[in-house]
This record gives structure tokens, sequence and C-alpha cells, in this order.
């Protein structure tokens, strides 16, 4: 999450804190109001779709985008930072991106895309990965920077939009991740595991050019 928010993704406000000798993550409510505090109506990714929990295996990204372009205020920058959402979880090693991590506010006439949240390394023991959901309309989902490029028309940008988003993420992670690991607290031993595996793992960066730490 702090390095989502280096690389200009809305994300929610996270802080990690030591308490009875514990760390403890602490997620920012955005699904209340500031105020008074009351519930702002939500709906996940899943119910866009109009997929049950048992049929969340069919959810795909190019189908969200649809009901972006169809139902979303400001659908262009919209598909931009889901675009970039689909980046950031590939560079970090988060497969976890099912229908039910993605969700946007209803108002009662249109949607707006909620914050980012539940994002998450996920632990691997090969090289090769892919996302919960397919990046592409062909049902491509291998978890590669080559296949977020071959989608990049299904979120309305072009190839050089798209590799200006990745590239601008490459080198904000390459530069920040000792700031933003400092920030979450990790251990010598956690930074250790994750960089280069989960965080920039050779896989995603397969064939799209060379970058290291």
């Amino acid at each position: 999450m702090a390095l989502a928010r280096r690389v200009g993704l809305d994300v929610a406000p996270t802080e990690v804190v030591r308490c009875l000798g514990k760390d403890v993550l602490l997620v920012e409510r955005f699904d209340r109001t500031a105020v008074f505090g009351e519930r702002r109506m939500m709906i996940s990714a899943l119910t866009m779709l109009e997929l049950d929990e048992m049929m969340g295996r069919y959810a795909n990204y190019p189908d969200l985008a649809d009901v972006i372009r169809g139902r979303f205020d400001n659908p262009k920058a919209t598909l931009k930072e889901l675009f970039s959402r689909i980046v950031f979880n590939v560079l970090v090693g988060n497969t976890d991106d099912h229908a039910r991590n993605h969700a946007a506010f209803w108002d009662g006439g249109s949607l707006t895309l909620t914050p980012a949240y539940d994002i998450c390394p996920q632990g691997r023991s090969g090289g090769e990965a892919v996302q919960a959901m397919a990046i592409g309309r062909d049902g491509s989902r291998l978890s590669q920077l080559t296949t977020c490029v071959a989608a990049a028309a299904e979120y309305l940008l072009t190839e050089s939009e798209a590799r200006e988003i990745i590239d601008s993420q490459i080198h904000t992670i390459e530069t920040q991740w000792d700031d933003a690991a400092e920030e979450a607290l990790l251990s010598i031993a956690d930074v250790a595991q994750l960089k280069g595996r989960q965080i920039l793992n050779p896989y995603a960066l397969e064939g799209y050019e060379e970058h290291t730490f």
C-alpha cells in the first residue's frame, strides 16, 4: 500500500504502528463519510459483473472495463487508474486480485472507483504466475508486463501510454522500495525475501526490458 501511494495510485490511507510488542496495520475506512461516519453505498466488481461467488472465476478485467465505460463517472480516467492498478499488482506479485478486491461507490445514479485496498504480494515457489482475473479480452492472465501492454487498448490506452505508466511505476518502485519498506516496519529478512521475488519479480519483467533494483 505504501508503494502503491508512491506510484500514484488512489489507495486507502494506511499506517503501521507498534502496540504491545506487535505490528498493527491501521487502514482508514473509506466506506464511511468523513464528518458523520455514515455508510457510503459500495458494490464489488463481482456484483457489477452480475456474478455470484461460485461464478467469480469468470470475472475478468475487460468485462469490468466495459462496465466502467457504460456506467462510471469519468470513464477514461477510471480506466487509466484500473490499468495502473493491474500493472502494479503484476509488479509487486499481488495475484489475489479477484473481483471482490475491486469495488465502486454507488450514489444512486453512477459509479466511481473506490480507493485500492487489500494489495498483498503473494508467496510463490517458482517463477510463473497468473492474475486472478484475465487482463486481456482473449483470456490472457499471465502476470507479465507484456500481457498488460498487449491489452492496453481495452483500457483506452495506446501502447506508448501503457509503457509510460509501466516505466514510471518500475522507476518509483526501484528508487522508493527501501523507504516504503521502512514505513511498513519490515524486517531485514522481510525486505530480503520480497525484493526480486515478489517485488519486481523477473517473470513479470520477462520480455519487456531489463530493470534491476
